[in-house]
């Protein structure tokens, strides 16, 4: 919160990019007390209009992020990489919900040892977030998932909502699941 409020000063010059890296390790030895509110991050883009944030999580838990994601970071870029835990749906939903004007990539990374197969995302629910994130998102080029249930439907459905302007999709042959109707027709 200290470095936004320094930055945002109008006495320094203008950012363009802030390249953040959150890990879980950091979070156990440092409270996430001291990071940036809603308040530091609207300070900051006052004095940096054409500020984009890349952030790069590596094991953070779900609750964790939920406190880090603020609705004025002017997220672009993201990519979350877990050993240990795994990104919610809920996460996936915010990001895709605050962040719809600015994010051009989203790569999540799960490289968690579970025989039980890979996570869903989807909970079992109508919406897939993953299709949400492609469907509110209209500047998104870049989507990669590896390590995750992506369901083959949902898949088409993320091509066609952002079509060419989807640069690249990238998922793990592993992570395609297909329902037993569609299995039947393949």
């Amino acid at each position: 919160a200290e470095m936004a409020r320094v930055l945002a000063d109008s006495n320094h010059v203008p950012l363009h990019r802030l390249s953040l890296l959150v890990h879980s390790v950091s979070i156990m030895h440092k409270s996430l007390d001291s990071m940036p509110e809603d308040e530091n991050w609207k300070a900051l883009t006052r004095n940096s209009t054409n500020l984009r944030v890349y952030i790069m999580a590596f094991d953070v838990k779900s609750d964790d992020m939920l406190r880090i994601l603020k609705p004025s970071i002017p997220l672009e870029r993201i990519h979350f990489d877990s050993y240990i835990t795994c990104v919610s749906g809920a996460v996936v939903d915010l990001i895709s919900r605050q962040y719809d004007k600015f994010l051009t990539h989203f790569v999540l990374m799960n490289d968690v040892i579970d025989m039980s197969g890979f996570p869903d995302l989807s909970d079992n629910r109508n919406e897939d977030p993953l299709v949400l994130l492609a469907w509110r998102c209209t500047r998104l080029s870049l989507l990669a998932i590896h390590g995750y249930t992506v369901w083959a439907h949902n898949l088409i459905a993320i091509a066609r909502l952002r079509g060419s302007d989807l640069k690249v999709l990238e998922v793990t042959e592993e992570s395609i699941d297909f329902d037993q109707g569609e299995l039947a027709d393949q």
